[in-house]
């Protein structure tokens, strides 16, 4: 994981002294034989300052936390080793991450035998997967003679997850099979949607007769008995339907329309799984992206590591999307369309799931307002046109101003009791959750 070199920046000592050497041998002179001396000792010297270093160094570095949310702080945690009888003048230590916004690089000295620490934060400014690491340490003698470097080659994938937010109600989950909407359709197996009731047959089962009903219309000429019907019940499955298409996105950085949909569907997904509902993924990132419908948190992690490195790099259009994963989806299931396209050709996709029977809503990005440069269509006509398959369409401009939940780390705190017999609270921040890079264990303290 950790190797280090020792290179000669330049070769010129070595000639002057081979220069000198030959002038002793030809033409012997006590000045010439001092400075030959003294050279050949800087050259010695130096070289043995560098291989003590070279066996002597050491890195080590520790990330508070596994997973960061957009906003959230990183942190790691450096130690740095020296076990030789000499001491580090001076050191530079580069980092080679490229998480945005992120600088672990600094420059520092070290005494023989000692160690020392510092801690470097940085904002998690941009969503995506991201490396941490490797380093470098570069040091040498005094003398500048040699370089002593340390490479620090271990990296490790740093997760930083896109945002959630709180949204207002812009869906209304439907379905086939769970849920407590009542939906057009009739069942032969007991749900809670009693719907209506009709005449006995021959093999109904006796807990399915309405008694009420068979009393109210029995007359005593003629016994009728009557049993309930049902409907099937709604699911709360939800797919959620992600233009990444490189075409219609519009905007830069954080104010694209790439972000606003990222966001839109994290949260959604964290507002639907937190009401027990199940939630999937569907998109396009240069290659198709499915993520099954599931519930629980678990499942809210699978779909934000997916988010997190979803860019508008598709070279499909939405139409495309849909016809390619509409065999996927179950009848009766909700889904969500996030877009911000004016192509008209994807309504038609939208009448497909109709006819299938998948319930979908439209969140539509309006790129006008990120972009007027760029944005090509009339999204009014794009909601007229969902209006007219009944489907409901909501339009985000870029205005839209996203309420952030934070993912709030528990820490357990440690209490302190002082001579006096106060009883006080350590604050443990600093050192709570280290994690080793390149190790599986945590170090908590």
């Amino acid at each position: 994981m950790a190797r280090t070199t020792i290179k000669l920046n330049s070769r010129i000592p070595l000639i002057v002294a081979g220069a000198l050497l030959l002038l002793q041998i030809f033409s012997p002179a006590p000045a010439i034989m001092f400075t030959l001396v003294v050279l050949l000792g800087v050259l010695a010297v130096s070289y043995l300052w560098a291989r003590q270093l070279r066996g002597g160094l050491s890195l080590q570095r520790q990330r508070r936390y596994g997973w960061a949310q957009v906003g959230d702080v990183i942190e790691e945690r450096f130690t740095m080793h020296n076990d030789a009888w000499v001491p580090v003048l001076w050191a530079e230590v580069h980092d080679y991450s490229d998480l945005p916004g992120y600088h672990a690089s600094r420059a520092i000295g070290l005494g023989a035998r000692y160690s020392t620490r510092w801690t470097t934060e940085g904002v998690c400014e941009r969503r995506g997967v991201y490396t941490l690491g490797p380093a470098k340490v570069s040091t040498g003698d005094p003398f500048g003679l040699f370089d002593v470097t340390l490479h620090h080659d271990y990296s490790e994938t740093f997760v930083v997850y896109p945002p959630i937010a709180a949204l207002p109600p812009l869906i209304e989950p439907r379905g086939m099979m769970r849920g407590s909407a009542r939906a057009n359709a009739r069942s032969l197996d007991l749900t809670t949607n009693a719907s209506s009731v009709r005449h006995y047959v021959p093999g109904d089962a006796l807990n399915r007769i309405h008694w009420r009903s068979t009393a109210r219309r029995s007359t005593p000429e003629q016994e009728e008995i009557f049993v309930k019907e049902f409907d099937l019940e709604p699911s709360g499955d939800l797919w959620i339907i992600l233009d990444m298409d490189r075409d219609v996105h519009v905007g830069e950085g954080l104010e694209s329309t790439e972000e606003y949909a990222v966001t839109l569907a994290a949260s959604l997904a964290d507002q639907m799984l937190r009401d027990n509902h199940a939630v999937g993924l569907v998109t396009h990132n240069g290659e198709p992206v499915i993520v099954p419908p599931q519930k629980g948190h678990q499942q809210l992690w699978n779909l934000l590591r997916v988010l997190a490195g979803a860019y508008a790099t598709a070279p499909i259009h939405l139409e495309q999307l849909l016809d390619m994963f509409e065999p996927l989806m179950g009848r009766g299931m909700s889904a969500v369309v996030i877009t911000p396209s004016t192509h008209v050709e994807w309504i038609e996709g939208v009448s497909q799931l109709l006819r299938h029977g998948i319930h979908p809503t439209g969140l539509l990005l309006d790129g006008h307002s990120f972009d007027p440069s760029r944005s090509n269509g009339n999204m009014r006509g794009i909601v007229g046109a969902l209006a007219d398959l009944g489907v409901a369409g909501h339009i985000i401009a870029k205005d839209f101003r996203f309420r952030l939940i934070t993912q709030k780390r528990q820490q357990r705190p440690t209490f302190k009791t002082l001579g006096t017999g106060r009883v006080i609270m350590v604050d443990t921040g600093a050192d709570a959750e280290w994690v080793s890079v390149g190790e599986t264990r945590e170090e908590v303290s």
